[in-house]
């Protein structure tokens, strides 16, 4: 019954006037965009939709995502998994208009023809949810062998010149022709 929420458009209307409550489970492999983003597209996503009016009858959603992803790690560039989990707060709407005169604990989610197509919407807050960048846990990287041997250390030591040794020689020099 889940993947006929995401097969055809949805009526919003009638979603939110029923103040239905959608529980799925989204495969990674059905989000192309996503898949771009990850390692790995295994595992999947599973949230929770509630539907409702809010005031002045305006089309909300509000929902969960929790998720496994797989990412890159920046410091070792291996594979690292990541929780996934975020909270949001959709207003169904029609036009830009309607879109900048919504609360602003509402993310504007865009309804052509009366219909919602929830798959790009579900895509978005997983987007959303991924970290800027992904690390291991302080010392869970395994560096490449040629970082992990210590190299000695190389000390070169230099003799710094005195800037004002020009002036001592041409002050030398004056006495000297004296």
């Amino acid at each position: 019954m889940q993947n006929e929420y995401l097969r055809h458009p949805l009526d919003p209307w009638k979603l939110c006037s029923a103040e239905s409550v959608i529980s799925i489970d989204l495969p990674m492999q059905n989000m192309r965009r996503l898949q771009e983003m990850l390692v790995s597209a295994e595992g999947e996503a599973h949230y929770e939709l509630q539907f409702s009016l809010g005031e002045h009858r305006l089309l909300q959603v509000q929902g969960k995502v929790r998720g496994e992803v797989t990412l890159e790690c920046q410091r070792c560039l291996e594979a690292v998994s990541q929780t996934l989990e975020n909270e949001f707060m959709w207003g169904l709407v029609t036009s830009e208009e309607a879109a900048v005169n919504l609360p602003r604990t509402h993310e504007p989610v865009f309804i052509e023809n009366e219909k919602l197509d929830l798959l790009p919407a579900l895509e978005d807050e997983l987007i959303l949810a991924l970290p800027l960048v992904a690390y291991h846990p302080e010392g869970g990287c395994q560096l490449p062998g040629q970082f992990n041997e210590q190299q000695p250390e190389v000390q070169v030591t230099t003799k710094k010149e005195n800037p004002f040794s020009a002036l001592a020689d041409l002050k030398k020099s004056l006495k000297s022709g004296q």
